[in-house]
Order: structure tokens, then sequence, then C-alpha cells
């Protein structure tokens, strides 16, 4: 675990489901840039969920830029990303999103080992963004329309 005095090395860490979330507007608008008008800032964002006694847990997140995954296959948009909230899905129902001063949404997914296989908001499922590729990360994106 301490290879060489540097920390964790990566043989010891285990592959973890990966949650990355396209947030757009009805225009299909990538709301993380912030060349869109109306953009989300992070510190604007607040991803959480409540423990036992309701009290609320900030998940860790960031925000992505754009990558060229293969020659044929672009990711264009930011994308919102957890790498915790699939191993806490596997014990905790529903966590919340909050964009800005607006609505909280209610999040829910199901985990399956490494994958994210469903994601819902406000209990409505979201598409995945390329929904035939099932390499890891890319099949847990998801593209939610605000």
């Amino acid at each position: 675990m301490d290879v060489g005095g540097g920390g964790l090395c990566a043989c010891s860490l285990m592959p973890q489901p990966i949650l990355s979330l396209l947030i757009k507007n009805s225009a299909n608008a990538d709301l993380l840039n912030s060349a869109t008008v109306g953009y989300f800032d992070k510190s604007k964002i607040q991803f959480y969920y409540k423990d036992a006694n309701n009290v609320i847990k900030q998940l860790n997140f960031g925000i992505s830029q754009p990558f060229t995954y293969t020659n044929d296959l672009k990711v264009t948009d930011y994308q919102l990303v957890s790498y915790e909230i699939g191993t806490l899905a596997k014990s905790i129902d529903t966590f919340y999103l909050k964009l800005g001063d607006g609505m909280v949404y209610e999040v829910k997914l199901k985990v399956n080992n490494t994958i994210i296989e469903k994601l819902m908001i406000n209990n409505v499922e979201l598409s995945k963004e390329f929904p035939t590729i099932n390499t890891s990360p890319i099949n847990s994106i998801y593209t939610f329309k605000i």
C-alpha cells in the first residue's frame, strides 16, 4: 500500500462506478460551460445526500472538460463527475442535486458492480449519452436536460 513511501499505489485501488452527468438546457446548450448564458459554476452546485439523522453530507464532485476518447468518439460537453456516488449508492437510496438558486432534484441510481446501469432524476430515467458503448467511464455518461 505504501510502495516507496509515496502513499497508495494505483494497483491497490478497486474499480468503482463513476457518474458523469451532462447538464443541458432545452436548446441542448451545455450548462456547465462558462461560455453558455445561464451556466452553473461549480461553486453554485450542491450535490449531497442525507444521513440517517437527516444531516446533509456533501458529495465530492468535479467538472471535467470535454475530451476525445477515440477518433470516432468525442465528449463535447463539460461533465459533472462524481467518483464516490456509485459506491455510496449501494447503501444510500437518494441523493440531491441543486443547481444555482434553482430547485433541488432527487437523484437515484442503480449500480451493478462498476457500472451505473440506471440514473433517475425526479423519478424520470435519464438517457445514456453513448448507449452502445460498454467501456467505463463512457458507459456512465448521462444527459440531464432542465
